[in-house]
This record gives structure tokens, sequence and C-alpha cells, in this order.
């Protein structure tokens, strides 16, 4: 079985192009919009990244990543955040310490794919 990624924005265009761009090169995508859906496909399937935005409403990225975090065998999965906003310091030590993985919006698409091929083959 290929390998699998969850992409969570609470915008659906880009979680579409995501989807899209993802399955031309071979990555099995599945996307969500809302943050609050995440822990349940979490349960339901094992992924082997997670892609999210840190601005969403009803719960952001930070929360989401702790909440990702927080179980077994999750604790390892790595992490991919893309993001418009501007991190304080304190933002950046928290996602360094979490092992996450930092794109600013906008992003060159080829390097968000290679970054994901990268870490799917550790």
């Amino acid at each position: 079985m290929g390998k699998r990624i969850l992409v969570i924005d609470d915008e659906r265009d880009l979680t579409e192009l995501l989807g899209t761009l993802l399955d031309f090169h071979g990555i099995k995508a599945d996307t969500v919009n809302d943050p609050l859906k995440v822990e349940t496909m979490l349960e339901q399937t094992a992924y082997d990244l997670v892609v999210t935005d840190l601005m969403m409403p009803g719960l952001d990225g930070f929360e989401l990543i702790q909440r990702i975090h927080h179980k077994e065998p999750r604790r390892s999965l790595p992490i991919i955040v893309l993001s418009a906003k501007s991190l304080t310091q304190a933002e950046r030590k928290v996602l360094i310490q979490n092992k996450v993985h930092f794109f600013m919006k906008p992003f060159e698409p080829q390097n968000l794919v290679d970054q994901i091929s990268g870490l799917l083959k550790e």
C-alpha cells in the first residue's frame, strides 16, 4: 500500500489544488476543510504525513499540532505547516520543538512536493 497524507485547510480551493498536485505526483492525499474533523480522520486512517494551515476557524493549527502529537502512535507523525502568518519567536519555537516543517504562503508547489516526498521516504 502506498503512502497517504492528510491535507487540512479551511480554504477549499487550496485543498483541491493540493489534492490535484499531489495526485499528479503519485501521492495519495485526503483533504478536509474543517479542522474539527481531523481527530476522527486520524483515528480511522493511518496517515504517513499531515499538511495543515495555522489560521483556521474553530481550531488553530498550533492546537491541532498538539492534538495530533498527543497520542501514540502519532507522536512522530511528520507535519508540514503552510501559512501566511508571520510567526513570533515563541511560535517558531513551538514548531521546532514539534519537528514541524514550515512553508510560508505563497509557496513554490514543487518545493512542497519535494519536501513531502523526502519526508515520506524517511
